[in-house]
């Protein structure tokens, strides 16, 4: 409801509330030096309210939105993160045993073989955790579909083969 100029605004207000008038605009107009640049020559970007995309939020370097995962999202990450650091332990697990098993087999390899056996050894228990953290960085704005992908075909190829071969650790 648009107000008329000099009409009073009409409203109850509870006790102890107090209703200011609107404030008079001044018609002299102050010296043009003493005003910030922008307000003196306008906005530098002028704003479309009809934008429907909402690009323009970007293009006035205000941060977009960020679209929020869903519950279920949240509960099956923190499910395949749990997976995942339950293969790091398990690959950590057959390291240690392994290590300690090819002791002679790298010996008899030379220098740079006991080198590159003792890497791949160590390396396997840091790849599940890797592979997630990965997958969150670089799917981040892909999707959630590209993310669970990425995931579920890490949950296959880092599988901890050595569980299934029968005996060791």
């Amino acid at each position: 409801m648009a107000k008329a100029e000099g009409e009073e605004r009409a409203s109850s207000i509870a006790s102890g509330w107090t209703v200011h008038a609107d404030p008079v605009e001044t018609t002299s107009d102050p010296d043009p030096a003493d005003r910030p640049a922008e307000i003196a020559d306008g906005p530098a970007d002028p704003v479309d309210l009809t934008d429907p995309a909402g690009d323009s939020a970007g293009q006035r370097g205000l941060p977009a939105p960020t679209e929020q995962l869903s519950n279920a999202a949240l509960v099956l990450l923190g499910v395949f993160g749990g997976l995942y650091l339950l293969y790091a332990w398990i690959w950590l697990s057959w390291a240690q045993f392994y290590a300690g098993q090819n002791a002679l087999v790298a010996e008899s390899s030379g220098s740079l073989g006991a080198v590159l056996q003792q890497v791949v050894f160590w390396a396997a228990p840091l790849a599940p955790i890797l592979w997630f953290f990965s997958a969150l960085v670089l799917c981040r704005r892909a999707g959630m579909r590209r993310l669970a992908l990425w995931i579920v075909i890490g949950a296959v190829v880092l599988l901890p083969l050595p569980i299934f071969s029968g005996g060791g650790a």
